[in-house]
């Protein structure tokens, strides 16, 4: 064979091998085309499933904060109207020293009217210092007064109020105060009502 031929026979050699490398790496684009697509698929249900996971999520935490609110609001509405239902005086004092709480009841005791809540109690109490006194007391001591009877000067006459004040804590303000009070003049007053009614009725044979 020639050099021509031995040429020829070279050139093919590396026209092969350079066709070979260039299949070659076709193939591994073509692979990794492939791959990449199906990578691409499985991320993209991934984060379909994510995505769907997290709107559920949040659809939950909704609901459960709806139901929440709505049951603070119908306690609230419950604790509105069985405090305006008591036939005694609420009074309820914040730790910063303001009335947060004056039930009607509270209101026709002390003849007060207005927007009381958010002043300060010795303002509101003005007329009724004794109570104001066993407020001062309890948030002083710390300790509760139980059904003490005291005499609070009103407009015409002197009413004597049975009173019970309990401290209890009002968070970062500090302590506050529940006072409960009841005019004892009427209490005793409807009793002897009954008790004449009773006397009145004709005993048996």
């Amino acid at each position: 064979m020639t050099q021509y031929g031995y040429l020829l026979v070279g050139m093919a050699a590396v026209v092969g091998l350079l066709a070979g490398t260039m299949v070659f790496a076709v193939l591994r684009v073509v692979s990794g085309a492939r791959e990449t697509r199906r990578n691409l698929r499985d991320t993209g249900a991934d984060t379909i499933l994510l995505s769907a996971a997290l709107q559920e999520a949040v659809a939950k935490l909704k609901a459960q904060e709806q139901a929440m609110s709505a049951r603070a609001v119908a306690s609230e509405h419950l604790r509105d109207r069985i405090v305006d239902s008591l036939t005694a005086g609420l009074l309820v004092v914040g730790g910063d020293g303001r009335v947060t709480t004056l039930n009607p009841a509270g209101r026709r005791l002390l003849c007060l009217d207005g927007d009381l809540v958010g002043r300060d109690y010795h303002d509101v109490l003005a007329e009724a210092p004794p109570l104001a006194s066993a407020i001062d007391e309890c948030l002083k001591t710390g300790s509760p007064i139980v059904r003490r009877s005291m005499e609070v000067p009103g407009s015409s006459q002197v009413t004597h109020f049975g009173v019970t004040v309990s401290p209890f804590e009002s968070g970062a303000d500090g302590s506050g105060a529940i006072c409960l009070f009841s005019d004892l003049d009427r209490k005793s007053t409807r009793l002897n009502s009954s008790h004449t009614d009773i006397s009145r009725m004709p005993s048996s044979a």
